[in-house]
């Protein structure tokens, strides 16, 4: 980790004048943010479009679009979209990705956080918590566990 941590500093220093900022500076498209974040040693397409998602949500970082920042799939959000039957229990990364951009397209990675925080919070894989959950009206998992008792997947 030491030598990731030493080789992003050492790429900050010389390709963006030892400013990180300068990496999204004067309003870049989404997809050369990302890009830039694929620059560095270690980082993948599921870091990439996260750090440029926290950006973009967390920090307000203006891009000129949005549209490239995809979800950053996990155990979470897969669950989450698989409850809501928007995806197939056995859909590929690329599938849960694409959901996501049919859904909104204009900024998937909005989806992001939500699903994330209700996979954490409610939808837990064996004793989910959908009563409670914001997403029970829209969820058909959800609605036959609050009748049924607890959730089989």
């Amino acid at each position: 980790m030491s030598e990731n941590v030493y080789a992003a500093v050492q790429r900050i220093a010389g390709r963006y004048c030892g400013n990180a900022a300068n990496m999204w500076i004067g309003t870049p498209p989404s997809a050369e943010v990302v890009l830039r974040f694929l620059g560095f040693r270690r980082v993948g397409p599921k870091i990439a479009t996260m750090a440029t998602n926290i950006l973009a949500r967390d920090f307000k970082v203006p891009f000129s679009d949005y549209y490239s920042v995809d979800v950053s799939v996990d155990v979470h959000l897969r669950r989450v979209f698989t409850r809501l039957g928007l995806i197939p229990e056995d859909a590929s990364v690329e599938q849960v990705v694409y959901r996501a951009r049919a859904l909104n397209p204009a900024f998937p990675g909005l989806m992001d956080l939500p699903a994330w925080e209700i996979g954490r919070k409610w939808c837990k894989p064996g004793n989910p918590n959908c009563a409670a959950c914001y997403m029970l009206e829209g969820c058909p998992t959800g609605q036959r566990m609050v009748g049924d008792g607890p959730a089989t997947r």
